[in-house]
């Protein structure tokens, strides 16, 4: 039987990786680097050197705004180039509100920053849901996830984001009902709004009751 020894595995950490090499093999919006490397093992050898690349991005702050007096959340639409390149029938996706942090920015104030760029919104809060790698295989992207309290419109038409950034952003109000059907049958598919969904669904009724 596979042994767990957690006292182990918690002596691991950046100092038990050695890099023998580092390139930048792309520079652009984001940039990336390949290492060539080696670790300790769990069973306290070393590996061998391998070839690892990494996908180098600012950190990004993600927002679902959420109105808590009448049970609605907001999503955005925008065309997003991943599943574009991957092939997806629809490249637009229905989103939270995201954006990259500003240098000496606070990821709280990037997120009400993003909800006045991207959906004309003026949040009350935000509510820290989680901070978290969304793909540590790849990628140092790393995301922190809130809730922005707001008081939602009956209706929405708004189509906004940064001219400079080439921006085109479609506002959506739904239900929570609706949004967490989205979520069940595949609608959505960005995983920062499933998180998201399901940790409103836990947390929703303190978010409701604070609000009376």
């Amino acid at each position: 039987m596979p042994q767990n020894n957690n006292n182990t595995i918690n002596k691991l950490d950046h100092t038990s990786v050695s890099r023998h090499n580092k390139r930048q093999a792309y520079r652009g919006f984001f940039s990336v680097e390949e290492h060539k490397l080696s670790y300790k093992k769990f069973d306290g050898s070393q590996s061998q050197v391998v070839t690892r690349s990494a996908l180098v991005s600012s950190e990004a702050v993600i927002v679902l705004p959420y109105d808590p007096e009448s049970d609605r959340v907001l999503l955005v639409e925008q065309f997003r180039t991943g599943p574009y390149v991957k092939g997806d029938a629809n490249p637009w996706a229905l989103e939270p509100i995201a954006g990259l942090i500003d240098v000496g920015e606070t990821p709280e104030k990037a997120g009400l920053r993003e909800a006045k760029e991207e959906a004309c919104l003026d949040l009350e809060r935000v509510e820290l849901v989680a901070r978290s790698y969304p793909s540590p295989g790849i990628s140092t992207e790393f995301f922190h996830q809130y809730i922005g309290i707001v008081s939602l419109p009956e209706s929405t038409d708004v189509i906004a984001g940064l001219k400079t950034e080439s921006e085109d952003i479609r506002s959506h109000i739904f239900t929570f009902k609706e949004f967490s059907e989205m979520i069940s049958t595949g609608a959505i598919k960005v995983g920062p709004a499933i998180l998201l969904g399901l940790w409103l669904s836990n947390n929703r009724d303190k978010l409701r009751s604070g609000s009376r």
